[in-house]
């Protein structure tokens, strides 16, 4: 770990004070987003012929689904302690969850970009400036949580937000290329 990123992390991770620690542990958990999994799905439907809607559903479920085996597989080829179980850190941060599972890199920050990217490039200018915003917003949040509650590095959600990003981009070009006529 580069002394930026624990410098960066210190400082992140101790932003907030007791007050925000409900409002961050309720974001950084994905079974709780079930309503927004919902609406989005409603909107697509909405929004899109009913076959391309479907499509573009599985495809975000299979993507998503790939993409996290994928991160676990580069979690234990890179070994790397999450924050909270580093013994060195433990007194200096604001923990509030952990887990014995590896770091590099956040899976909710690559698969919360991955999602949002995937629609914004797929759905492109049917997709609307303020859903755009709302699910960068959401993704922004979802990958900050990881480092206020102490379970990722700054450099763990930067390179999973740009994974995210990178995959989702392109599946979303792909997708357009083959519904657009």
């Amino acid at each position: 770990m580069n002394d930026w990123d624990k410098q960066l992390l210190l400082a992140l991770n101790g932003q907030w004070s007791e007050p925000w620690d409900a409002v961050w542990l309720w974001i950084t958990n994905q079974h709780h987003w079930w309503w927004f999994y919902l609406l989005l799905v409603i909107w697509l439907f909405y929004r899109l012929p009913w076959r391309k809607a479907l499509v573009l559903i599985l495809l975000a479920l299979v993507l998503l689904g790939l993409n996290d085996q994928f991160i676990n597989l580069v979690k234990h080829l890179t070994g790397r302690f999450r924050p909270c179980n580093e013994l060195e850190l433990r007194p200096l941060l604001h923990i509030l969850k952990c887990t014995t599972q590896k770091s590099f890199f956040s899976g909710h920050a690559a698969n919360s970009f991955l999602l949002a990217s995937l629609i914004r490039v797929a759905v492109g200018a049917k997709l609307g400036r303020l859903v755009s915003l709302v699910l960068f917003a959401w993704a922004t949040a979802m990958a900050y949580s990881r480092i206020y509650v102490g379970v990722h590095y700054p450099s763990d959600v930067l390179v999973g937000a740009l994974e995210g990003i990178l995959l989702g981009t392109v599946a979303g070009y792909l997708f357009r290329k083959k519904f657009s006529g």
